[in-house]
């Protein structure tokens, strides 16, 4: 089976699930294919407001953050919230599309992020994580493609990060589906279509 993992570094929530995307490809021998898009330009598109978590109220702004910890805490891997946040991730997006490993560049990106507390939008830091100097210079030839992929996503009912598409016929939104999205990759359940 096949899987489209649609992320954008700018989520802690997709962070969270990107510690877990490479147990269930290997317990289940599904492709899960790593694709980034960008959040801002998607929650436009959708009428979505840019930085959700600014919209909540103190209460449910606190729960969140408390929850992020909490599946932090659960799956033992480390979390620290980003100092930059809202992150900018134009560039390291762009960047992971022309990385000659982007799962792997993404998982380091990620790990930055949100465990290590750097900031992904300085060219020093995707350098640092393993970005050939003249790709991250180059950036901007991946623009369309980051555009065409976030189009694609809306496309395909996305609305948000982490979404995970499986086989084309079924969207689950959220770190927290991820049991859900190994029973289907391994066969053992099927969602109403």
């Amino acid at each position: 089976m096949k899987a489209d993992f649609w992320f954008d570094y700018a989520s802690p929530f997709a962070y969270l699930a990107s510690t877990q995307v490479p147990g269930i490809a290997a317990r289940t021998g599904a492709e899960l294919r790593w694709r980034p898009m960008l959040l801002g330009a998607l929650f436009r598109a959708v009428g979505q407001v840019d930085v959700p978590l600014a919209s909540f109220s103190e209460a449910k702004q606190r729960w969140v953050l408390q929850d992020i910890q909490e599946w932090a805490d659960w799956w033992q891997v480390p979390f620290r919230f980003n100092p930059y946040f809202p992150v900018r991730t134009v560039l390291p997006l762009r960047v992971t599309l022309g990385h000659p490993d982007p799962e792997g560049f993404a998982r380091r990106v990620f790990q930055a992020t949100w465990a290590d507390g750097l900031n992904p939008a300085e060219p020093g830091v995707l350098v640092d994580l393993g970005a050939d100097p003249a790709l991250v210079r180059e950036a901007d030839r991946w623009k369309p493609a980051l555009f065409a992929q976030t189009e694609e996503a809306q496309a395909r009912g996305v609305f948000g990060t982490p979404t995970f598409d499986v086989e084309g016929r079924w969207l689950f939104w959220g770190q927290d589906r991820l049991e859900q999205v190994e029973d289907v990759l391994a066969g053992r359940w099927s969602p109403a279509a």
